[in-house]
């Protein structure tokens, strides 16, 4: 038995998802590395975690999501009970998490009743008061940023051994819910530390066998933008974390991280945030610093929130890795990318994706459909940027612009990102009339139902002002179709892969129609078998092909 004074808990997206119908689909088909399960750890909780360590407490991040997904038989109620801790932190950032982890903290608070059982994250933060009141195995929930917040509320409760009133805490006292006041958040980022992976266990999320050992870093905590279905928006951070403007980690900080990350095995990291959003001298000082390194990677990768001119692409290109850049437009209308919080052309981002590829640079362009403002004919302007995207790959290909890092990056046309989730505290989710969104699940328990449910379309949970959710869902399995055509016209993907890609598709519009004639039976009973006899041909089908 292994005991600890605060075990962080990455949980599953839906907790059960060993035992009950769960069609992740088409629209859960995301890297290897985070799974339908979504089991790659947000990087701040290694920052909370390693906070809490250098000031004495003993501390484990643990992935419960990574073992349920690789052992079938891992048995989480006795795990849990033979790691006993004074604190269970559960870690709620993700809106795709709460049913996993709203279970998973039961669970803890029925194996542990003494112990403490707080919840924390973005998506926690904006449902902190619901899950007080609605939720009584929760003893609190931590809001905004949770380093110093954490600290002071562990100081307080080693001290007097009850909750008290300390800055970010959510919680019940004599039957009423206290929500303290906000810590200032931090002005920057460089007090605290990430790259702590001795901390998490186990590392599979990072060491994925069969893959490079990879993971994700970021400038800075918040954004400048407002892209209004981003629940880490400028607004959002201001709301929820009361951060006015982003805190950076400075340059050379960042290169330490790196070389941290690289001593410890991990050979493919992510820069999150675009480092322009911290100005001309911010962005100068990183490259010349990261141009300096001689690192030990095989691919590093950094954001692009809106078009680069000649000069930051030939900087990236001088760094000395091989780079591959990411870049979201989200739509390809100009008018819906404006109106959606990104204001640049198509022509400026064509123009962007010639420069890298004259870099030997592949840069990924990601898409999300459909916003509020989408219509039949926007919709058709985003196939047609598709198109012309996956041409200026194809040229780059031919001409051998990207043959030295091809194989470390594979090239294969632009992204679609499927609008399943509108994201609590994002501008459209708090205030979506203004936006064109009508919100389907807008309480906690509601969500939770939702996200319990067989298919994902069924956890769709908004609509537009055009768009109901049976048109929504239509959209983005046309818009599939498009994609996977594309591939095949450029040869982006081998047959095979097309083969795969169309066949599995097909396959999940079948089951949506089979199981929204199942939902529609009474008998409860011959529902639940009929759901079951479905997941276990998908099942066998599946192993079969892949």
């Amino acid at each position: 038995m292994t005991h600890y004074d605060v075990l962080f808990i990455h949980p599953p997206a839906i907790y059960d998802f060993r035992k009950i119908v769960h069609f992740p689909g088409p629209a859960s088909q995301v890297s290897i590395h985070t799974t339908h399960q979504y089991i790659q750890v947000p990087i701040g909780i290694l920052s909370v975690a390693e906070f809490l360590d250098r000031h004495g407490y003993k501390v484990l991040i643990d992935n419960l999501g990574e073992r349920m997904l690789a052992d079938p038989y891992f048995d989480v109620k006795e795990y849990i009970k033979r790691n006993v801790a004074d604190v269970y932190a559960i870690e709620l950032h993700w809106y795709l998490h709460t049913q996993g982890a709203i279970e998973v903290a039961k669970i803890c608070k029925e194996l542990h009743p003494e112990s403490l059982v707080i919840i924390g994250g973005l998506t926690a933060s904006v449902f902190h008061e619901e899950l007080i009141k609605h939720f009584d195995f929760i003893d609190a929930v931590i809001r905004g940023e949770s380093e110093k917040p954490l600290l002071e509320f562990m100081n307080m409760y080693e001290n007097r051994g009850h909750i008290s009133e300390t800055p970010n805490v959510t919680y019940r006292e004599d039957g009423r819910i206290t929500v303290a006041p906000i810590m200032n958040p931090s002005a920057n980022l460089d007090e605290f530390e990430f790259t702590r992976l001795d901390l998490l266990e186990p590392k599979g999320s990072v060491f994925t066998p069969g893959t490079s050992p990879h993971i994700s870093m970021f400038v800075c905590r918040g954004c400048t933008y407002n892209c209004v279905t981003c629940g880490g928006s400028a607004y959002s951070y201001k709301t929820y974390f009361g951060m006015e403007r982003p805190s950076f980690r400075s340059p050379n900080k960042l290169v330490e991280d790196l070389q941290r990350l690289t001593a410890q095995g991990v050979k493919c990291i992510g820069i999150l945030q675009d480092p322009r959003m911290g100005g001309r001298k911010y962005w100068t000082q990183l490259l010349s610093a990261l141009r300096k390194e001689k690192f030990d990677v095989e691919r590093l990768t950094m954001d692009l929130f809106y078009p680069a001119d000649e000069e930051y692409v030939k900087e990236l290109s001088r760094i000395g890795v091989t780079m591959a850049l990411n870049i979201s437009p989200e739509s390809g209308s100009y008018e819906v990318r404006k109106k959606h919080g990104r204001n640049y052309t198509n022509e400026a981002l064509l123009a962007t994706v010639k420069k890298c590829h004259r870099y030997h640079m592949p840069i990924t362009v990601y898409f999300l459909l459909p916003l509020a403002p989408d219509t039949k004919e926007s919709v058709k302007e985003t196939w047609r940027l598709w198109g012309a995207l996956c041409e200026l790959d194809r040229e780059a290909l031919d001409k051998g612009l990207l043959k030295d890092v091809e194989e470390r990056v594979p090239v294969g046309g632009p992204i679609m990102g499927h609008m399943v989730f509108l994201d609590p505290g994002s501008l459209g989710y708090d205030y979506p009339e203004k936006y064109g969104y009508r919100v389907l699940f807008k309480n906690i328990k509601d969500c939770i139902q939702s996200l319990s449910m067989p298919h994902w379309v069924q956890r769709i949970n908004y609509e537009t002002d055009s768009l109901d959710r049976d048109a929504i869902t239509g959209f983005i399995y046309e818009s599939m179709e498009v994609v996977i055509s594309q591939r095949e016209k450029y040869r982006l993907f081998d047959p095979h892969e097309i083969y795969i890609q169309r066949l599995l598709l097909n396959v999940d519009k079948t089951i949506a129609g089979e199981v929204k004639h199942i939902m529609g039976l009474k008998d409860e009973i011959l529902k639940k078998l009929k759901l079951r006899e479905l997941k276990s041909k998908y099942e066998e089908f599946f192993s079969n092909i892949i």
